[in-house]
């Protein structure tokens, strides 16, 4: 479907392909070091099994979903209008949405969870810090 091979199953989509790999690690950045491989299985147990601090895990966690999801939506347009986004054009709707979902939760309120939007700018950029009432400014950390 993403990289012409024939195979169609899940652990090929998620993330045996090169295209959702690729899409996969642009998205966690350097969240989960060592890089993972891309065995569906492996990603699931160092995500879900591993020891991470708190806003680790609630970020990998709402990374893996909304990746999943946007992976599917793809792959569903792709079948029924013959329409595709290169891997970097997918890979900014994911981080949107994911920004957008940290915001609306209002992690940045909330004691103990304000540090999840400056974790994911970390893990991205490593310049931008986002201060306890949720403004992002680039002074290095």
């Amino acid at each position: 479907m993403f990289c012409g091979e024939p195979e169609k199953s899940r652990n090929h989509l998620l993330f045996a392909c090169p295209y959702t790999y690729g899409l996969w690690l642009q998205i966690i950045g350097s969240l989960l070091r060592p890089t993972p491989s891309p065995d569906w299985a492996e990603i699931l147990a160092r995500i879900f099994h591993s020891a991470h601090d708190r806003l680790a895990s609630i970020f990998l966690r709402l990374a893996l979903q909304v990746t999943v999801y946007y992976i599917w939506r793809e792959c569903n347009e792709r079948r029924h209008t013959q329409r595709s986004r290169p891997a970097h054009r997918l890979a900014k709707v994911i981080e949107k949405t994911i920004k957008q979902r940290i915001m609306f939760t209002r992690y940045y309120e909330k004691r103990g969870l304000m540090e999840v939007m400056k974790r994911w700018f970390v893990a991205h950029m490593g310049f931008y810090a986002l201060s306890s009432n949720g403004v992002l400014s680039s002074t290095p950390l």
